[in-house]
This record gives structure tokens, C-alpha cells and sequence, in this order.
């Protein structure tokens, strides 16, 4: 005769749990990004006293290949890394290859006519003078009447 066991699904979801948290905390998946926590290209962005200053992380990327374009107060930056082939077939693979883009809204207003940037290593410094064009200020009315 069979033996009755008692059945509890509240312990077979804990189970199941287990086994999906133990899945995703394999080496394998370690480095995976899900829900958007890498973003490409990484970038820090500092405010001094003269200017906004931006260093971008492009790895693998050619000059030539990314744009930077500024209005008084965004800085976009975008471009495309090229795919590279090689013979044989992959095991393993984690660079990527395509179009990518970045746009911040700037916490200060820029004088886009003095924008620098320069790619030395793998790393964009972009220089971002500050202006003070959108500061308020009192306008004089002209009594025509």
C-alpha cells in the first residue's frame, strides 16, 4: 500500500524559489544584466566651478564612430560599436556590437559654442563651459503711450 505524504505549497514554492535564486547566482549569470541595470556607455559627469566635465567609457570604440552633440542644456552622445568576426565558432559570448545612445539633461546651462572633447584611451572627456544666459533678469518697460 502506498504511503500518504502530506503535500504543503507554501514548502514547494520555497523550493522553487530556492532553485531560481540558486539559478541566477551561477557564475554564468553573475555578470548578465536584467531590468536595465547596465547601461552602455558608462558615464560620470562632474560640476565644476568653470564647467560641466563628462568622461563616457567606450571601450573597443573608434573615435570616428561616436557623436557628441549639445543644445544649452542636454549633451547627447551616441554612435555604434562595429562587430568583429572571427573563425571559428564562439563558447562564449559578452561583447556586443550595434548602435548605441545616451542623452542627459544637464543640471547647467552650456555654451555649446565652446564644447571640447577628446578620446584618448577608451575614455571621451567631454568640457562643457558654463554660461549664465539663464539667469533671470529685469527687463526695462518702454512706455510708448
Amino acid at each position: 500500500m502506498r504511503d500518504l505524504m502530506r503535500r504543503e505549497p507554501r514548502g514547494d514554492m520555497e523550493r522553487f524559489r530556492s532553485g531560481i535564486d540558486q539559478l541566477f547566482n551561477d557564475a554564468f549569470f553573475r555578470n548578465v544584466p536584467f531590468g536595465g541595470q547596465a547601461t552602455f556607455p558608462a558615464v560620470d559627469l562632474y560640476d565644476t566651478e568653470e564647467a560641466l566635465v563628462a568622461k563616457v567609457d567606450l571601450p573597443g570604440v573608434a573615435a570616428e564612430d561616436v557623436e557628441v552633440s549639445t543644445n544649452a542644456d542636454t549633451l547627447t552622445i551616441s554612435g555604434e560599436i562595429k562587430a568583429e568576426t572571427e573563425e571559428g565558432d564562439t563558447v562564449w559570448q559578452e561583447r556586443v556590437a550595434g548602435r548605441f545612445y545616451r542623452s542627459f539633461k544637464l543640471p547647467a546651462t552650456i555654451k555649446t559654442s565652446d564644447v571640447d572633447a577628446n578620446f584618448k584611451a577608451g575614455v571621451l572627456k567631454i568640457t562643457m563651459p558654463k554660461t549664465d544666459e539663464r539667469k533671470s533678469r529685469t527687463v526695462k518697460i518702454k512706455d510708448e503711450g
